[in-house]
């Protein structure tokens, strides 16, 4: 959800002052073993994604071939992302020794931003920077024009290169730690990833 979304739902939430009601509200959304459709990634061919990295090297999604990658586009101001990060970081250290690699998209905010994000949770996987937004948007919508944004996104690319799966929305922990092992079961690494160093602990 983009921040002026946010905001206005937020508004509209506090003026329709509901009453309270018996009956429980229910958030209906895919099956664990279901992904999104996406408008902007192929499924036919492998992907091929440069980007700029927070306090490292850049990010070249070839240079992971081998490996399973899970790819998670998120804004620091977003709330779902924030419920949604302390799974991500706990689940990225968990199944690192088994080939799976964890790349942050932040999503057109500054760089100090985000090193304060990236140390209140504790993030040691690469952040890739998407500068402009236009990356997000054009996975969301499948064109650059379009201004509207949902975050966070989880995507999962094979060790060939292959869209695997494209989800939208916060993942709880355990529907995050079902959908990794389904992944690494389905797309088992080829190899194993080779150590590299922690992002730079900046402020």
């Amino acid at each position: 959800m983009d921040r002026a979304s946010f905001i206005q739902a937020a508004l509209a939430t506090v003026a329709a002052s509901p009453t309270p009601s018996s009956t429980p509200i229910k958030i209906i959304g895919n099956p664990w073993n279901m992904c999104d459709k996406s408008a902007a990634l192929p499924y036919d061919h492998p992907l091929d994604i440069k980007m700029q990295t927070l306090d490292g090297p850049d990010f070249h999604l070839m240079a992971y071939r081998g490996q399973a990658v899970l790819l998670n586009i998120f804004a620091t101001w977003c709330g779902p992302c924030n419920h949604e990060q302390p799974a991500m970081v706990t689940l990225a250290a968990q199944y690192a020794p088994q080939g799976l690699a964890v790349i942050g998209i932040n999503d057109s905010e500054e760089d100090n931003t985000v090193r304060a994000y990236r140390k209140k949770y504790s993030i040691t996987y690469p952040i890739a920077m998407d500068r402009r937004g236009g990356f997000t948007r054009a996975l969301q919508v499948g064109r650059r024009d379009d201004i509207r944004t949902v975050f966070p996104v989880s995507i999962f690319i094979t060790p060939q290169g292959y869209l695997y799966c494209y989800l939208t929305g916060s993942m709880s922990h355990d529907e995050l730690d079902y959908r990794i092992k389904k992944f690494l079961a389905d797309a088992p690494p080829t190899s194993l990833p080779s150590p590299t160093a922690s992002p730079a602990s900046s402020p």
